[in-house]
């Protein structure tokens, strides 16, 4: 990298808003195999020179190093190299704000692909045994398949879907036998590891495990949620001409309506022919936060909700007071013949597209009348804003 190099992304990140947190090489050792941060300290200080904000993390998937790199490093070694790193960082005035984020562990669902390394599980807790406190947020790193045996079916199975949330469960408990309370990201993280998987990652049908994680990751109380990755590679938000990717536009109206508040939510599922409850629980899927943003007014919230049904249109019916609301409904659908693996989006049947290089297209709701219908088509997800619903924690 060159003093080009990170000056671009600095000034890229200042201007569209982005928190900048840069990974340093770890792999950089003295004769006695501590970390040698004399390249490190370069960076820093041309960083406090030049006034840009960063927040750090050091390695990248270190219980994975005999496989991908044909050395290991302890866990008790690198949280003594954290320990170095905080000290820098508490060390100069200008730092002292800087955030420090670790160990950046792989997936722990994924035994089998890094059956070469240490197991995330067992590296974390010798992580945070040997430094429980020297990091603001605990990561690690989460993907559902390999990109390279993927098939159109797991992105909408619920049970690669679920393997999130077991996955959640065990960094939780590691973490909180360190570290009860502490923050946790997901430090890294797409559908399908190796890049992606070709016409599946960069397609409609991946915006099911990118809707759905965001959704289980809030509901489960995880911080942050960094996506793998903004451009290159096939699980890009954006294609290598720049044009977006379907996540990308899921990405973009996930922003504007879903606030950071996290509200609980209750789903019965009726059959719509016999009015009785069914023990289908696994074909929709409903997640609910206070809306953000100033579009609509204080106390509105924004449910999403994700269709695995393949066959059959869901009925969304609010319970009691909510079902007296108007809604403004954002149903995002594949755009043309391609169905499940189109590269195009239609919101509310209309297609997205820029309408220049650098103008972003309205996103237009379709205003739905209190008692009128909210409907899901098989395989399609969208969100729903429940306008003037008054939650007085929104």
């Amino acid at each position: 990298m060159t003093v080009e190099d990170w000056d671009n992304i600095n000034q890229f990140s200042e201007k569209v808003g982005w928190k900048l947190i840069f990974g340093l090489n770890v792999l950089l050792r003295n004769h006695d195999n501590r970390w040698d941060y004399t390249n490190a300290m370069e960076l820093i200080e041309y960083t406090i020179k030049r006034g840009y904000h960063v927040d750090w993390e050091l390695g990248n998937e270190p219980n994975s190093f005999r496989k991908t790199t044909g050395r290991e490093l302890d866990a008790s070694i690198l949280a003594e190299d954290f320990k170095t790193l905080r000290g820098i960082l508490q060390s100069r005035v200008e730092l002292k704000n800087c955030l420090l984020a670790g160990p950046d562990i792989t997936s722990s669902g994924l035994d089998k692909y890094y059956g070469f390394g240490i197991h995330p599980d067992k590296y974390l807790d010798a992580f945070l045994r040997a430094a429980p406190d020297v990091t603001n947020a605990t990561t690690w790193h989460q993907y559902y398949i390999d990109g390279k045996t993927a098939v159109l079916e797991n992105f909408t199975d619920p049970n690669i879907l679920d393997m999130l949330i077991r996955e959640i469960e065990k960094i939780k408990d590691i973490v909180n036998r360190y570290k009860p309370g502490s923050s946790i990201w997901l430090g890294e993280t797409g559908s399908a590891y190796g890049g992606g998987a070709p016409n599946l990652s960069d397609a409609y049908v991946a915006g099911f495990m990118w809707l759905d994680k965001l959704g289980v990751a809030a509901a489960n109380g995880l911080d942050i949620v960094i996506r793998q990755q903004f451009y290159n590679g096939h699980y890009a938000l954006l294609d290598k001409h720049l044009n977006p990717n379907p996540d990308y536009w899921l990405s973009v109206i996930y922003k504007r309506l879903v606030g950071s508040k996290v509200l609980a939510v209750e789903v019965m599922n009726f059959d719509l022919y016999s009015n009785e409850v069914t023990d289908d629980n696994q074909c929709v899927r409903v997640y609910a936060h206070c809306t953000a943003g100033t579009d609509y007014p204080q106390g509105s919230i924004t449910t999403y909700a994700l269709s695995l049904c393949k066959e059959h249109t869901t009925k969304i019916v609010l319970s009691d007071d909510l079902s007296k609301l108007a809604v403004d409904e954002y149903l995002l659908t594949p755009h043309g013949d391609e169905a499940l693996t189109t590269k195009r989006v239609d919101l509310n049947g209309k297609i997205l597209k820029m309408p220049s290089d650098s103008t972003l297209p309205d996103f237009i709701p379709r205003h739905l009348q209190p008692g009128d219908d909210i409907l899901i088509p098989p395989l399609t997800f969208g969100f729903f804003v429940l306008v003037d619903a008054g939650v007085k924690i929104c």
